[in-house]
């Protein structure tokens, strides 16, 4: 009898403490969703903005192209420009940016790269010969390949206020059949970037459109140089948390197409991890190691399944609730996401990419 009452207590302890982490990370992602849908909501409010440079390195030939089409129909209320660094393009990709330049109605700097410097990660060095001509202390950062609406500058830098160093835009990515994977894996991370920033624990950013003043981007390029990945989330582990905003201000552009690329990038990205401060690497372990502890309790004692099911009806919730652009097939991939954390992530980070 003594021994049937033990087993019972066990076991109800374990019920309770199973479902007090399910809950607890599915308060998390909620709020989460429910931070950033008010950030998307909240009307500007803004006195004044400041002038700024948009920095756009591209490397891929005719992938800058449409960008800049879009670019001359924002609508900012203070001086901007763009500088555009064409690095390593081949010539007849820079004579047709050349060209396009030439007859902008926006102001464009250009500089050309033929060769990376020694000791120098390309993506780094290309935004720090981007960095040494802006001619305004504000520096927004833009991948080549996304697309943005008419407001994305004053959504964008609606945020700043004095004290504030940076701003953490959403990155969303576009994706359908085998992209879809790396759209909602994108989705998880923006809400979790730019959630974690409002709440006054910025830990990352994105460089598909983030703002940064000047003065500090230089230093995370420089200090980091060598890392091949992480201009953006490596040099905002230098900047106080309490200095940097979240904004709803969206850019997107498309996943990868095959599992291939989008391991390859990621292996990229996984290199900056390792930098991260140390309550931010404990703190994102947790949320991510508890929900894959939950699945793998539910799969080997087949029971509890409702606590990782409660956690994927959060995510679900909080993705949807942002809008994010993951189509109803996008909550499927969320298994196949926590076998890439658990299990695939980690012996990809052990290897170091040398090579952009």
């Amino acid at each position: 009898m003594p021994e049937l009452l033990r087993a019972v207590s066990e076991a109800r302890i374990a019920w309770v403490a199973i479902y007090a982490l399910a809950v607890g990370l599915g308060m998390y992602w909620v709020g989460l969703g429910l931070t950033v849908r008010h950030l998307q909501r909240r009307k500007s409010q803004c006195p004044s903005y400041p002038p700024l440079s948009i920095l756009i390195p591209t490397h891929r030939p005719g992938e800058a192209r449409r960008l800049l089409e879009q670019l001359i129909t924002l609508q900012y209320e203070a001086p901007w420009e763009v500088v555009l660094i064409m690095d390593r393009l081949p010539e007849e990709s820079r004579n047709e940016l050349y060209a396009y330049v030439a007859r902008a109605r926006i102001p464009i700097q250009t500089v050309e790269i033929s060769e990376t410097a020694e000791g120098w990660s390309p993506k780094k060095y290309a935004l720090l010969r981007g960095v040494e001509v802006a001619s305004y202390e504000w520096i927004v950062v833009l991948d080549a390949d996304v697309e943005v609406e008419r407001d994305y500058l004053s959504r964008l830098m609606e945020a700043v206020e004095e004290g504030v160093i940076a701003v953490v835009g959403l990155g969303w990515l576009r994706g359908r059949g085998r992209g879809a994977l790396g759209a909602w894996e994108a989705a998880i991370i923006q809400l979790e970037s730019v959630g974690r920033a409002t709440w006054g624990c910025a830990y990352m950013s994105t460089g598909r459109g983030w703002a940064v003043q000047k003065s500090w981007l230089k230093q995370g390029l420089y200090l980091w140089r060598e890392i091949i990945s992480g201009d953006d989330d490596l040099t905002l582990q230098m900047i106080p948390a309490r200095c940097v905003r979240g904004s709803a201000a969206a850019t997107i552009s498309d996943a990868p197409a095959t599992l291939q690329t989008y391991l390859q990038r990621k292996q990229r990205h996984l290199q900056t991890g390792r930098y991260y401060r140390r309550g931010t690497l404990l703190s994102l372990g947790f949320i991510a190691g508890g929900y894959s502890a939950l699945w793998a309790i539910a799969l080997l004692t087949g029971g509890f399944w409702g606590a990782p099911l409660l956690v994927w009806l959060a995510r679900t919730f909080a993705v949807f609730l942002c809008r994010a652009p993951v189509g109803w097939s996008g909550p499927l991939w969320d298994g196949a996401l926590v076998i890439l954390q658990s299990a695939v992530y980690p012996l990809l980070g052990l290897v170091r990419v040398k090579r952009w």
